[in-house]
């Protein structure tokens, strides 16, 4: 086993949190889509705000010109096995990315064009359907005035603004046609047709997406390269700067596509890439940890096998607070990698009994059985605009409270996938902003297909978990619910279920509930007593301590539970 974490930290962690959940997907697709196509970009998204997740696929990659289409939920978690919607035009299609480009409600969708109409020969572009109170244009009504090879974009706040701006990434790695990577700024609703960013170099970007990853506040960019290092650039605030601020040094060159979120639950992001070996190099999953801010240069942590590996998520399929590795590959099943308190094997835990030609891994609660409420509560310095939502991806925002107001939605934009919000005018000092969004702990996994004859998969979750509200009244369980507000300026509230006598335990009863710091310090004993069986809740007071991640640990009855808050200023 190799870790991707250091051993002091890892041996924390394994100390106050419990052994990782199983990953409960089915080996089997529980649906599979009869159309033939060759699908490539994938989202879960609730397309016509009726409360239920959609899936929007792109068709076409290198093989054929094909439409977007997109099967509508039967409002009971089921799909059609052939699309309810198909664009009017058709392409070959790449990667796609959702965001409420006007503010209206209604999330658009960009997509990459890979090719020109003559294929490999001709160079694509990047274009945008926008979302008609609940249906798609037939055809787009924006595309970019130039022309590039692209296979992936992404919305991300580039300037700050409160709007999304779109990034592409650029280049054909096949024949060598090189390509800056560029970012299409939004003005007022919609996307300006020439890109206002470009990277000094070009190089051969297949992948791209958003995350402060030095935690300044604002979004840098980072992209997956097929020939050459990866790379990131850094939000400087007035500007991106157009030379990586960061790029991997491993020989591994050949990425395929990206995922970003918080491995080791430090509280900086990580980067995962697939390495896809047909044109060279190894062909790895591998993670680059983020270590205070700065990725490394080389992984932590590759799996032990090599191939043409593909699409990526890091997504909390166990429902553990730990984002499992989750990838497929061309004519490979479909792989999660457990995450273990910041430890993974190099081979995966679960696989699919498929093999497929995977290109991109979507997630939601596409039948509505985990649903949540997350409400989490910042106060504002006067400057920072960007604010997070614990356990991505996200259904929906349901609400963006600025001290008594609820903003309106061109206020802001959000990115429902990695879970962050950003504001267009930043809460002033000591404002309270307080954001409520719609989370699952039953997360249902949709996989899109390059190969015609097989057809894009869904995997439904088999947790049979209820939320805490639903046995509350029993009290049957032992049960640690997530501080709130979290994360927190100065002072939280942690609740916890103490079982009755249902459910019998060994030990005396005694509850403690602790709190430690990083390197496994007790900084605070919230509660030592006896406590009869009942819903408790403790206020803590963290004035005195710095900014930074922090453990609370419960223990009755012989009982230990965890987990993780972060305490900002």
């Amino acid at each position: 086993m190799k870790t991707i974490v250091s051993l002091l930290f890892s041996g924390l962690l394994l100390f106050i949190f419990p052994a990782a959940g199983q990953i409960p997907l089915p080996a089997t697709p529980t649906w599979i889509s009869t159309d033939q196509d060759y699908s490539t970009g994938a989202a879960l998204v609730d397309i016509n705000q009726d409360g239920w997740l959609d899936l929007v696929v792109a068709n076409g990659n290198d093989g054929e010109r094909q439409h977007l289409v997109v099967y509508y939920n039967r409002k009971d978690g089921t799909f059609s096995e052939t699309p309810d919607w198909q664009s009017a035009d058709i392409d070959y299609h790449g990667q796609i990315a959702v965001g409420d480009v006007n503010g209206d409600g209604y999330p658009d969708v960009a997509v990459s064009v890979f090719l020109g109409s003559t294929g490999f020969s001709e160079r694509g572009y990047v274009k945008l359907y926008m979302n008609q109170h609940g249906t798609l244009e037939s055809k787009p009504s924006w595309r970019s005035a130039d022309s590039l090879y692209t296979f992936s974009c992404a919305f991300g706040d580039a300037n700050g603004d409160g709007k999304p701006d779109l990034a592409v990434a650029c280049g054909e790695a096949y024949d060598y046609h090189p390509e800056q990577d560029r970012i299409y700024f939004n003005m007022g609703g919609r996307l300006d047709s020439l890109p206002s960013w470009k990277s000094q170099q070009p190089g051969y970007s297949y992948d791209v997406a958003w995350g402060d990853f030095d935690n300044d506040g604002r979004l840098d960019v980072v992209f997956a390269n097929e020939r050459g290092p990866n790379t990131m650039y850094k939000n400087y605030g007035d500007s991106i700067g157009t030379i990586p601020f960061w790029h991997s040094t491993d020989s591994s060159q050949f990425a395929n596509s990206l995922a970003i979120g918080d491995l080791n639950n430090d509280g900086y992001p990580d980067l995962a890439v697939s390495d896809n070996n047909q044109l060279g190099g190894t062909g790895h999953f591998k993670v680059y940890l983020n270590v205070n801010g700065r990725l490394n240069e080389v992984p932590d942590w590759s799996a032990g096998y090599s191939g043409q590996e593909s699409g990526l998520a890091l997504l909390d399929l166990s429902n553990d607070g730990w984002y499992d590795i989750v990838g497929g590959g061309w004519w490979e099943p479909c792989r999660v990698f457990t995450n273990m308190q910041g430890t993974f094997d190099p081979l995966p835990s679960w696989l699919s009994s498929t093999g497929s030609v995977v290109e991109a891994i979507v997630a939601g609660d596409v039948d509505n059985s985990g649903l949540d409420t997350e409400r989490v509560s910042y106060v504002g310095d006067g400057s920072r605009r960007l604010f997070t939502v614990p356990k991505p991806p996200l259904q929906k925002i349901t609400a963006v409270v600025l001290g008594h107001t609820d903003l309106p939605l061109t206020a802001y934009c959000t990115d429902l996938e990695h879970g962050w919000i950003s504001l267009a005018i930043p809460p002033s000092r000591d404002e309270t902003l307080e954001i409520e969004a719609v989370v699952s702990h039953s997360l249902d996994l949709a996989v899109s297909n390059w190969d015609p004859s097989i057809g894009n998969y869904l995997f439904m979750n088999t947790n049979g978990v209820t939320g805490v509200a639903e046995h509350r009244g029993q009290l049957p369980v032992f049960e640690l619910l997530q501080n709130y507000p979290n994360p927190f300026n100065s002072q939280t509230a942690i609740t916890y279920l103490v079982p009755h006598e249902s459910e019998p335990s060994p030990g005396n009863g005694r509850t403690k509930l602790v709190v430690y710091d990083l390197t496994g310090r007790q900084v605070a004993m919230l509660v030592d007593r006896q406590e009869p069986p009942g819903e408790y809740t403790v206020h803590f007071d963290a004035s005195h301590l710095p900014s930074g991640v922090y453990f609370y640990r419960l223990h009755t009855g012989g009982r230990i539970v965890a987990k993780r808050m972060v305490l900002m200023r």
